[in-house]
């Protein structure tokens, strides 16, 4: 017997008896819906809680710190640590504290206490640092050239003037809500990067910086507001002239504080921060808050998904029944079938496909009834997960699985009907009311 023809009985039955095939579907229809629904809503959970991690920080950024004071990190250790599969690039944030940097402008503006980094060229785009004007750092680039926060002019302040006026803050006037321009243009104005002589014979250091780029600022990296980044072999060249400069020992060595990791996939992040915590080093990350928020929406998921499915197998339960009168109503027809030689292998794969095409039109108008309900809750409480959040999120994988399995459902209920019907006595059948 071939597929269409099996197709044909299998829709000639169904449609028999319309209203008991639309309730058998129904049953599917609510077990589908409340299945999707349910895991959409551990879905949106899980990624509510990976976006506000992300407001917090790069969720692929690791910071190994050494506040020991053994020389841990040096850049022997920052070679190891690129040198892990994963790792998009590794960089120190070298700030040289006894070095005592400052900005200053012929006329009297100035920044005392500058938040000055050390880091490789390439390590601030690759890093996902979003540029607002300018360009990054580059091997090649100028003698000192440096990447700027977006309010690192407003640092600045006029000895000239007087308590608040010596300063400007980059915030809306309260009056007149404008924001006011900083002292200083770092496009045009000339500065000095210099760090004062710490003893009466010695002498300051002073460099000609050159402003190549403005950072974006991201709340998430405080650094973009007022930091200001550079080459870190430029950085430790200013700390030898120095020291040479002021008659001080030169370090054989230089380790650093803090270094940055970022890894090129999320999901790497757990497995490289093992690593480097192997080499005998701190880390932290966003992973260990993630894997805890993770684990509560799946165990959500799992606790709405058991609730759900409990009505998929009450529907289940009404398939079997279904395809049981069916073969009770139709024993003569099983009969007459196997007497004009019908193998008993089509006859079980028509059952079956009666069975599968229930839990398939349940399926189908279970997942159009679930991304009704989605949207509604996203409608209506999607504003308690923030601005533009979702409650509920149904991807298309989780659509694909529903339609499986209600078919496979529909299938294995089934199966126990159609072996039923196939072990029927032809001559019996045919004189079966």
């Amino acid at each position: 017997m071939r597929i269409s023809d099996l197709l044909a009985i299998c829709y000639r039955n169904l449609t028999r008896r319309k209203l008991r095939t639309a309730l058998t579907a129904f049953g599917v229809v609510i077990g589908v819906c409340s299945i999707l629904v349910m895991i959409s809503i551990g879905i949106g959970l899980e990624r509510y809680y990976d976006d506000m991690l992300a407001s917090w920080g790069d969720l692929t950024m690791i910071t190994v710190n050494d506040y020991s004071g053994k020389g841990a990190l040096d850049d022997a250790t920052v070679a190891k640590i690129q040198a892990i599969p994963g790792v998009e690039i590794a960089t120190p944030f070298y700030q040289p504290w006894d070095l005592g940097l400052q900005f200053k402008t012929k006329d009297g503006r100035y920044v005392a206490s500058p938040q000055i980094y050390g880091v490789y060229p390439a390590a601030l785009e690759k890093m996902g640092f979003e540029l607002k004007e300018g360009k990054y750092l580059h091997d090649g680039d100028k003698p000192y050239s440096l990447v700027v926060g977006e309010n690192f002019a407003y640092r600045f302040r006029d000895t000239k003037r007087k308590g608040d006026k010596s300063r400007v803050d980059p915030y809306p006037d309260p009056v007149t809500g404008k924001i006011k321009d900083p002292f200083v243009d770092i496009k045009k104005d000339k500065f000095i990067l210099f760090a004062p002589a710490q003893k009466e014979n010695g002498k300051d250091l002073e460099v000609t910086p050159v402003f190549s780029g403005v950072l974006k600022k991201n709340d998430a990296n405080w650094e973009t507001s007022e930091g200001v980044f550079m080459d870190i072999n430029e950085l430790k060249d200013l700390v030898k002239k120095y020291n040479k400069l002021n008659g001080l020992p030169q370090k054989k060595t230089i380790t650093y504080e803090e270094v940055r990791v970022k890894c090129v996939e999320m999901d790497q992040v757990a497995a490289i921060q093992k690593e480097i915590e192997d080499m005998g080093l701190s880390c932290w990350s966003m992973e260990s808050n993630r894997q805890a928020m993770q684990e509560q929406a799946r165990m959500i998921q799992l606790v709405l998904g058991g609730l759900a499915a409990i009505s998929l197998f009450v529907a289940a339960i009404g398939i079997a029944n279904t395809m049981v009168m069916s073969i009770i109503e139709r024993t003569r027809e099983i009969g007459i079938m196997k007497v004009i030689g019908a193998e008993v292998g089509n006859i079980r794969t028509l059952f079956l496909m009666e069975a599968g095409m229930i839990g398939l039109i349940g399926g189908v108008v279970g997942v159009i009834l679930s991304y009704g309900v989605s949207y509604l809750l996203n409608y209506f409480a999607g504003g308690f997960f923030g601005a533009g959040g979702q409650i509920s999120v149904i991807p298309l994988w989780l659509v694909l699985f529903a339609l499986v399995f209600s078919i496979l459902v529909g299938v294995l209920f089934g199966f126990l009907p159609a072996n039923r019907a196939v072990k029927i006595s032809a001559l019996e059948a045919i004189k079966h009311d």
